[in-house]
């Protein structure tokens, strides 16, 4: 029966004779989501199944869904009997959904048709952007502009950029205009709805969507784009001055506010500015700081006298204004010591002389100086001390000079102990204190020491000369180890004590001789004795050698005489052959020379 239908229902498209209820009806929606497109029937049809097609509906599979089996995965399709419409939901939309539909009701003969068109748009919002700006614990407000046929309209706001979601999502609307920090404002007979977030913080930053709700066609929206700072601002202006003086801060602001209240804070938080205000355009003095507003110059200025190095930081200059916060500028104050040539640290000993060297710039060395020497450094002269070439203090003619005093001593002395032995300690004095007191305690501290000589029979006090005091421990041991002071006047006077540390090791550790420097020495001594025997028997081979020499050349003057008397030579053979002998044996026989000089005076 439908295909029969269908049939007719193409030939009829073809002759423009289709039956329609109403006029083509217009659907569009957001690729991603889902569109619902509503159509009415007429009375009496109410009983009759109803569907969506595609296409021109010339078969089966043009028809998406009908009455008869109302839910599949894209398509839902719901009858309101009472009000005789049909509405079909498409979710998923994708391109390909775009395109003709028809609404339809079968019956006997032609079906009923109406005409709808789908068309599709992206998901998201808007061409153009608001932005606005406010700072954190303040409150914002952005408008809303609509046409007057909107007037009855539902208006909401959401978080976001898809118009889709918006309604559902919606953080407050028209019917409910009171919603935790978020309020609406709309005035009756307004074309404007104003939208306001109040306690803003950071995490309320992002883009928000001002949605009106159109019956016919897709929702109306304007998008705003919300930024909260933490402080203020982009633009910071920086100062330097140095400690003692005073600066002034100059503070722009715009005509519009010349007769608006100023202020100026410490930090960066603006939501807290005016309440933390130091000084205001209603009370322009408060201690070190003033106020002073020049209307017609758009500036206003605050001075701070007497400046500190903690004055240094943040400040924030503000203007109240009527709108949801005030206007701001903001300054980097940075106070430096109120330095000099250089800036040093110096360290003198009690008693001791001390004399400060202070550079200056060479341009003013005809200016008066000002130079400390200190004869006899005490302990209470340690501080900071000044001085330079300019007694107008200004910038970079002086230096400071921080000084430490260390309370020291005659001399000071470490000493190495063995536990059990005795050992003896020496503490020099001036001679004038010869008849004072000696003293020896025992402390890391000269001001809190024990004393050594009450309680302890292990040690013996005695005077070597008029200047030194010896102390004897009979039999140290390893808890005698430590600072000991030892002197001549308990009153602690500069100059009149030593200060010794003792090191007590175990009998094994020190004293202990290594057994190498027993062997050691002989050694040594056996190598320089040989060495001089082989140097002194050297001497007398190279004697006897150049005794040998002179021979050979008297030997040749005496031929004649060994030939005539050749038969008393034979007879002596086995003299000249014992001769020969001791000839070869010239490096063991030291006399050599001697013999060769007996033989010759023979002839």
């Amino acid at each position: 029966m439908r295909r029969l239908q269908n049939l007719l229902f193409t030939f009829c498209i073809a002759l423009r004779c289709v039956t329609s209820a109403v006029g083509v009806i217009h659907v569009t929606g957001y690729v991603g989501s889902a569109v619902k497109v509503s159509c009415s029937y007429d009375q009496g049809y109410e009983s009759y199944e109803k569907y969506l097609c595609k296409n021109d509906c010339g078969s089966n599979d043009d028809v998406l869904i009908t009455t008869s089996n109302p839910v599949t995965s894209k398509y839902r399709i719901h009858d309101d009997k009472t009000a005789r419409i049909f509405t079909t939901s498409i979710s998923d939309l994708r391109s390909v959904d775009t395109g003709k539909y028809w609404c339809g009701v079968s019956r006997t003969g032609i079906d009923i048709y109406t005409q709808v068109e789908l068309k599709l748009v992206q998901d998201s919002c808007c061409n153009s952007v608001k932005e606005v700006e406010s700072y954190a614990g303040y409150s914002v407000s952005f408008s809303c502009l609509y046409e007057s046929q909107y007037q009855n309209s539902l208006k909401y706001i959401c978080r976001g950029t898809r118009p889709s979601m918006c309604l559902q999502q919606a953080l407050i609307t028209s019917y409910n205009k009171q919603n935790g920090r978020f309020r609406f404002d709309e005035e009756n007979m307004s074309t404007q709805l104003t939208t306001k977030i109040s306690s803003l913080t950071q995490s309320d930053s992002g883009r928000y969507l001002c949605g009106i709700q159109r019956n016919s066609d897709l929702h109306l929206f304007y998008a705003f784009e919300l930024k909260v700072k933490d402080h203020c601002c982009d633009t910071v202006t920086n100062i330097e001055s140095y400690e003692g003086y005073s600066e002034s801060i100059n503070c722009p602001h715009e005509n519009q506010y010349q007769n608006s209240l100023k202020y100026i804070c410490r930090g960066n938080q603006p939501s807290t500015c005016l309440q933390d205000a130091l000084i205001t355009s209603n009370n322009r003095e408060n201690g070190r700081f003033r106020l002073n507003d020049v209307k017609m110059s758009r500036i206003f200025t605050v001075t701070i006298s007497s400046l500190t190095q903690s004055d240094s930081g943040h400040y924030l200059c503000g203007v109240q204004t009527n709108s949801d916060h005030d206007v701001f500028s903001a300054v980097e104050l940075r106070v430096k010591e109120w330095c000099c040539v250089r800036s040093t640290k110096i360290t003198g000993t009690v008693g001791q002389p001390l004399t400060l060297q202070c550079p200056y710039p060479q341009q003013h060395q005809d200016n008066r100086k000002f130079l400390l020497t200190i004869t006899k450094i005490q302990e209470d002269d340690a501080g900071t001390y000044w001085c330079g070439s300019d007694s107008q203090w200004r910038v970079g003619n002086y230096t400071k000079i921080q000084l430490s005093v260390e309370f020291c001593c005659v001399k000071s002395a470490k000493i190495n102990g063995t536990v059990g032995h005795p050992l003896t300690l020496q503490c020099p004095y001036p001679s004038q204190y010869r008849d004072n007191r000696k003293f020896l305690c025992k402390g890391d501290q000269r001001n809190n020491c024990t004393d050594m000589l009450k309680n302890q029979s292990r040690f013996t006090l005695q005077d070597a000369s008029s200047s030194t005091l010896i102390v004897i421990i009979s039999k140290l041991e390893a808890a005698d180890a430590g600072t000991y002071w030892c002197g001549s006047d308990s009153q602690w006077r500069v100059g009149n004590y030593t200060k010794i540390q003792l090191s007590v090791f175990p009998q094994s550790t020190l004293g202990k001789k290594n057994p190498a420097l027993y062997v050691i020495p002989p050694v040594l001594l056996l190598i320089c004795i040989l060495v001089l025997v082989y140097k002194y028997r050297h001497s007398r081979i190279e004697e006897a050698v150049l005794s040998l020499r002179r021979n050979a050349s008297r030997k040749k003057s005496s031929k004649k005489v060994i030939g005539a008397a050749q038969s008393e030579i034979y007879k002596n053979q086995g003299v000249v052959t014992s001769n020969d002998q001791s000839t070869s044996n010239v490096y063991e026989e030291v006399d050599v020379e001697v013999h060769y000089e007996n033989l010759t005076a023979s002839e």
